[in-house]
């Protein structure tokens, strides 16, 4: 019953969403008392906002942080939560990563599937509801954060502020749905870097990535070479043939930057990507080198954790995985800087345990990089939230719907009762965190028309 207005209203809902994608909402750092992440946050949760109002809901901006979207009458409500903000856009993309451009039947933008899309898709869905004159038993509050990406203090200071709903959906991962998570844990892995001068080559700088849960796809050294630099960077050239490394280099006066490629993917399955950071360690580790060591540790981190002593299988959620995702050397320092996805029955401390137990012997210390870390989150199957969305999208897609679990940290777990639902569907690939990020036209309207019927269910 409410196919039919998102059918009629289909090029509205494609050119809003559009719109809300144009907009740069990386998020960055406080600008003004109610821009606490930024102008480009600030103007993403503006327009949805006032869009929402346009289509004749309450709309609330809560501080800056987040805000919502309602409809419906009573104390009780169901919530979706979905985020504005989104994570850099990296190099490489065909399109403007903030163009919004439409090209075979596909929106290509930063934020396109994670998660303004279905963001929008979710607000569209209430709309079609509204227009449909249904009786709902509770109200319906769409949830906007802008903190997602990073350190989830928007849905802190939101919920310092409003009553937590009985229960909802985040529209921010797979179809059918995922009731289990990983838990997420990031720390540094920190050394001191000694007797630098009486090495042939220095490594005097090194940076790689542009967030903690992201593949790196760009890392960049700086090298002092004593004596030939024109040798130094041959070898280099050899040693990234043999190991299949891409990469750049320059050559000037004793010294030579090299910019090193990866792919980069979601940290939630970096197995999938190539991290420049590791890649660059397969070259350094060849040179001559004061802190050889500490270039060969690098060239063998792996994506299951077993270099840093972490590797294990969850008999819910599969394997743990590991993402160095940040690399920063100077003339004093090495940090490095991992993000785990572990298993529902573990948690922070024992991570940190067999790290420290393994790497210490190696010279390296941990700290605290400033990230929030979060819980793993299980619901079970039988609950009657999933049961009730697993049966909507049988139904709305001719599916059988089969429960998943997932390494990805979504909002599921802000609330309480609430799982992963979309927006992603079987069989499509995963370009979140990606280069040329995009999402299916047809998909953003399927998603509307399957929202709809979720959120009626769950309220009705």
């Amino acid at each position: 019953m409410f196919a039919k207005w998102i059918d009629e209203n289909s090029e509205q809902i494609i050119e809003k969403t559009q719109g809300v994608l144009r907009i740069n909402s990386v998020g960055g750092e406080q600008t003004a008392p109610d821009q606490p992440f930024g102008p480009g946050c600030a103007e993403a949760l503006d327009y949805v906002l006032q869009l929402g109002r346009e289509l004749g809901f309450a709309v609330k901006n809560v501080d800056g942080y987040a805000g919502h979207i309602e409809f419906g009458e009573g104390d009780d409500y169901i919530a979706v939560l979905g985020h504005l903000d989104v994570v850099p856009v990296g190099s490489g993309w065909t399109y403007p990563p903030f163009g919004a451009e439409i090209h075979d039947g596909k929106i290509y933008a930063r934020g396109a599937i994670d998660d303004k899309g279905p963001t929008m898709a979710a607000l569209f869905a209430m709309k079609a509801i509204k227009e449909s004159g249904v009786a709902l038993g509770k109200k319906v509050r769409l949830i906007m954060g802008l903190d997602e990406e990073s350190n989830w203090r928007c849905m802190d200071h939101y919920f310092q502020k409003e009553p937590y709903p009985i229960g909802g959906f985040t529209p921010d991962a797979d179809f059918p749905l995922i009731h289990a998570e990983k838990g997420i844990y990031c720390f540094n892995l920190n050394k001191k870097r000694a007797n630098l001068e009486s090495a042939p080559v220095v490594v005097r700088e090194l940076t790689g990535g542009n967030r903690v849960n992201m593949v790196p796809d760009g890392c960049r050294v700086v090298l002092s070479v004593k004596g030939d630099a024109q040798a130094v960077a041959t070898t280099i050239q050899e040693v990234a043939a043999r190991e299949g490394v891409r990469h750049e280099l320059q050559v000037a006066a004793g010294e030579i930057t090299l910019f090193v490629e990866g792919v980069s993917v979601h940290s939630m399955a970096p197995h999938t990507g190539i991290n420049a950071i590791v890649q660059a360690g397969k070259l350094l580790r060849e040179l001559d080198t004061a802190d050889r060591e500490t270039w060969s540790f690098l060239s063998e981190v792996d994506t299951e954790g077993a270099r840093i002593g972490v590797q294990m299988v969850c008999h819910a959620t599969g394997p743990l995985t590991s993402n160095l995702g940040l690399a920063k050397v100077d003339a004093d320092s090495v940090t490095f800087t991992f993000n785990l996805r572990f298993p529902v029955d573990k948690t922070d401390a024992d991570m940190l345990k067999l790290v420290e137990d393994k790497v210490g012997p190696e010279g390296f210390e941990t700290s605290d990089p400033g990230i929030a870390n979060m819980k793993p989150h299980y619901v079970p199957i039988e609950s009657e939230i999933v049961q009730t969305l697993l049966k909507v999208y049988e139904e709305e897609t001719g599916e059988k719907a089969t429960p998943l679990t997932t390494g990805g940290g979504t909002y599921a777990r802000a609330i309480p009762n609430a799982v992963a639902f979309g927006a992603q569907f079987p069989g499509q690939p995963d370009v979140a965190h990606q280069r040329d990020e995009h999402w299916e036209v047809g998909h953003l309207l399927s998603c509307t028309k399957i929202f709809a019927k979720a959120i009626y269910e769950l309220a009705k």
